[in-house]
């Protein structure tokens, strides 16, 4: 519910103002009633509402000077000024203290009316708030964005901002919190692939610095598209120079480390500093298969290798091609291969017997 705070010296007025306003067509709740400026501005202290409405003329503290206590103080807060005729210029001095409204008495049916219609645009303006800070800090939203950067649809990064719930969150973000947080992300996308660090910061600099210059929730949006569609083209462009390299490094890790029972892909895509759903991408678009299949492919390799050697336990085998448990190591080997490591080794001996005796031999 979005809290009003009503203020007026004159009693009568400020009770009509509460009984008039139809509270349900704006969501609204009475926050308190203030009788002037400095009454009012305690009550915010004590308990920020979202919108005050104040009569300019009062004692103590005008309607002015309340809203330069806003201004200077709870600019979060909407404020509406209700100004006789003769205090019109007056209620336009209080423009540059981002009074949202002004209602000119006498408050008549059609100003109620009008009022209505404020406080339902003011209400519009903090759900999308409210939408902005809960997308800003949704990780579900960046992983998204980052999985359509990774595969380059340009098609879907145009779906979600220009259509749907984040399209209007978008538009109705006008202090640009969110846009700038998709911006973000879209550097965070740039520094996955591989830019140069320092280009990287100067281009986050210029690409910031570009956006805040930008007035409307309109132009921003229409900017982050062209961000994002630059780097999708860019990516593509480039995707050999970054990818190949990436992979031998990988291939080059696992060869190394596959032995440690203790390593697995998500250690290996911390040490190349990459996001894991990112790696992966990038490997099975290069290779043709997954990381964890190539993992296992290498550690089933070394497995098969060891057990030819029968001098060497199947316990250590296990060990020794990266397995920490011989029941799981048994498991997957025989899912890999269709026979038990025992029975591999046996018909590997077997194999290898009439070679072994110069031919003499017949196999068992």
């Amino acid at each position: 519910m979005m809290k009003v705070l009503l203020v007026d010296d004159d009693y009568l007025a400020l009770e009509g103002l509460r009984q008039m306003l139809r509270w349900d067509t704006f969501n609204g709740e009475l926050a308190g009633c203030a009788t002037d400026g400095a009454e009012a501005a305690a009550m915010i202290e004590a308990n920020p509402p979202d919108v005050v409405i104040a009569d300019i003329k009062m004692p103590h503290m005008n309607g002015l000077e309340l809203a330069r206590h806003l201004y200077q103080n709870h600019r979060g807060i909407h404020m509406i000024l209700l100004s006789g005729h003769s205090e019109f210029e007056y209620a336009q001095k209080a423009l540059q203290y981002r009074v949202t409204d002004y209602i000119l008495k006498p408050v008549t049916r059609q100003k109620i009316t009008e009022l209505e219609e404020c406080l339902k645009k003011i209400n519009r303006e903090l759900q999308a708030k409210k939408e902005v800070r809960l997308l800003a800090g949704d990780d579900s939203l960046k992983d998204r964005l980052l999985a359509i950067l990774r595969r380059g649809d340009t098609e879907a990064v145009h779906e979600l901002m220009l259509s749907g719930a984040l399209s209007n969150v978008l538009l109705h973000d006008t202090d640009g919190t969110l846009g700038a947080t998709l911006l973000n992300y879209l550097f965070a996308y740039q520094s996955e692939i591989g830019k140069d660090k320092a280009r990287l910061a100067e281009l986050k600099r210029q690409g910031l610095e570009e956006y805040w210059r930008l007035h409307s929730p309109r132009e921003r949006v229409d900017y982050l598209l062209l961000r994002y569609r630059e780097l999708m083209e860019y990516s593509e462009s480039r995707k050999s120079e970054y990818t190949q390299p990436i992979v031998a490094h990988c291939i080059g890790i696992i060869q190394d480390c596959f032995t440690d029972s203790a390593f697995n892909i998500s250690l290996l895509a911390d040490r190349l500093n990459l996001s894991l759903p990112y790696l992966s991408t990038v490997f099975k678009q290069e290779m043709g298969q997954t990381l964890s299949s190539f993992l296992s492919q290498q550690r089933l390799l070394r497995a098969q290798e060891l057990l030819q050697d029968i001098s060497i336990p199947v316990k250590d085998v296990c060990v020794g091609s990266g397995y920490e448990d011989p029941h799981y190591f048994a498991r997957s080997f025989k899912k890999q291969t269709g026979m038990t490591p025992s029975e591999y080794r046996n018909l590997y001996s077997r194999r290898k017997l009439p070679s072994d005796t110069g031919g003499k031999g017949e196999a068992l």
